[in-house]
């Protein structure tokens, strides 16, 4: 028999059995006493491989986990309660187009944020369930959130983003709205109470108009990354105002599909915003063949530029 190592399952200090064996009949077999964190870690990591996850015994979990990965699982009842009660000093939790009915009722999640006061980082892109009941739970996490993802939760409101945002935007540095009910009274909350935020993404918003688009460019002066993929705001002036007011802080700036955006303000953004290292304007269809492959490079040379494929010209 040949050796193969990539083969080999993964062991565990549990009776020398494999990390699939007792993933497979966690239930019997699992002793948290023995299993280390790290351990532990992994065997989450291989029962959320399956799209269905499994419920985990009493005690699974550890005072010592920092962050727990739930991402794309159809989550099972009572887990989230678990969390709360057993990771007290839980930091990271990712919920990324999670599912299920734990998901739907909002009781195991309003657990969780009462058990886990300290945690700094919540993604929830894509739950389409995540409503206005659930984002009300995070308000008491205020003090300790720092980073909140919620692309493409389009069940809250826009009322209770701006309420959230009020309540617990001032200590956050990242804050992710992609596909929200984003309208100007969101808007505005996060230009008066997110005065600490680095990160901002807008992409995809439709019932924003150009003033509040306009004032939150003025006083976002901390920003270092802003995107602001497919806005149909994103004009001539908005560009010009990124320019005017973000250049010295400004590295990271996405306007994939602004199709109102032409060379002259382009030029005027590479011209100020010299510390840009990354610049996505992808199907930004006025844009011509000589500012991408010429003056762009020239004028940020140190900048990631993505852009369109070049168009050949056939002869």
């Amino acid at each position: 028999m040949s050796y193969r190592p990539h083969k080999r399952k993964r062991a565990t200090l549990l009776e020398g059995m494999c990390i699939e064996k007792v993933g497979d009949n966690i239930q019997t077999i699992f002793k948290p006493g023995i299993l280390s964190v790290a351990l532990r870690v992994k065997l989450l990591h291989y029962l959320c491989e399956s799209p269905i996850l499994v419920p985990l015994p009493e005690n699974f979990f550890d005072e010592d986990w920092t962050e727990v990965n739930l991402g794309g699982c159809v989550l099972p009842e009572g887990i989230l309660a678990q969390i709360g009660r057993e990771i007290q000093t839980l930091e990271s939790l990712v919920m990324k187009q999670c599912a299920g009915h734990e998901v739907l009722d909002h009781k195991g999640f309003a657990a969780l944020c009462d058990g886990c006061r300290q945690i700094r980082s919540m993604d929830i892109v894509g739950v389409m369930t995540f409503s206005d009941v659930h984002l009300a739970c995070m308000h008491k996490l205020g003090a300790s959130l720092r980073t909140v993802r919620l692309g493409g939760c389009m069940c809250i409101s826009p009322a209770a983003l701006a309420l959230f945002v009020q309540r617990a935007g001032l200590n956050l540095h990242e804050l992710d709205l992609d596909g929200c009910q984003v309208n100007d009274e969101v808007v505005k909350a996060i230009t008066l109470h997110c005065k600490n935020l680095h990160m901002l993404s807008l992409g995809y918003i439709e019932d924003v108009s150009h003033w509040a688009l306009a004032l939150l460019i003025r006083r976002s002066k901390k920003l270092t990354h802003l995107r602001l993929t497919r806005v149909s705001m994103v004009s001539k002036a908005i560009i010009l105002l990124i320019a005017s007011h973000m250049s010295n802080n400004l590295k990271d700036l996405d306007i994939t599909g602004c199709k109102e955006v032409k060379d002259e303000e382009m030029v005027y953004l590479a011209q100020c915003c010299t510390g840009l290292e990354r610049l996505n304007v992808r199907y930004c269809k006025n844009l011509t063949m000589e500012l991408l492959d010429k003056h762009l490079p020239e004028m940020l040379p140190n900048c990631q530029l993505e852009r369109d494929r070049p168009r050949f010209d056939r002869d």
